[in-house]
């Protein structure tokens, strides 16, 4: 893993302060270490990528969820439907590193098409890397007419009947 990434995702915690972490990676990614170096207390479950989508059934939701190589290890409906549901029932915040021009085709639309926003860029010698973030708290902003507002429309009442 390139320092710069491996420098980022290590702060990332210390940044958010998540009560929980599940980290989705190989079984040599120095990550969960360096995280538990910086962060002790903090409670990591770590799930290694090709075991994980079975093992999704029994995890609980955590605060912050990083998967770093599923989109190169597995295939590409596996870790289309993984992606999805932690996004949708395991994280409330959810980080993706994707590698351009991987084995399984994936494109920066592919991840935007899960509801995810790219939020960092490292350009490498083989490739550039993309990480990619879902925060249910900022997923959708409120639109101004999705209001009570508009609902009631109280200034008729007594008016008119409808």
């Amino acid at each position: 893993m390139d320092p710069r990434i491996l420098a980022d995702l290590t702060h990332l915690p210390e940044e958010l302060g998540p009560r929980s972490l599940l980290v989705i990676s190989g079984p040599d990614n120095p990550l969960p270490e360096a995280i538990h170096a910086r962060l002790p207390t903090l409670p990591i479950t770590w799930l290694f990528t090709t075991e994980a989508y079975p093992a999704l059934e029994d995890v609980d939701r955590h605060e912050l969820v990083l998967v770093l190589d599923a989109l190169t290890v597995l295939d590409r409906d596996q870790a289309t439907h993984m992606i999805a549901r932690l996004r949708d029932l395991n994280s409330e915040s959810l980080y993706v590193l994707m590698p351009e021009g991987g084995e399984n085709g994936w494109h920066e639309q592919d991840l935007i098409a899960l509801g995810l926003t790219r939020v960092r860029s490292y350009a490498q010698a083989q490739g550039n890397t993309h990480l990619f973030r879902f925060n249910l708290k900022d997923y959708k902003k409120t639109p101004d007419w999705l209001n009570p507002r508009y609902w009631a429309n109280p200034e008729m009442w007594e008016k008119a009947r409808w």
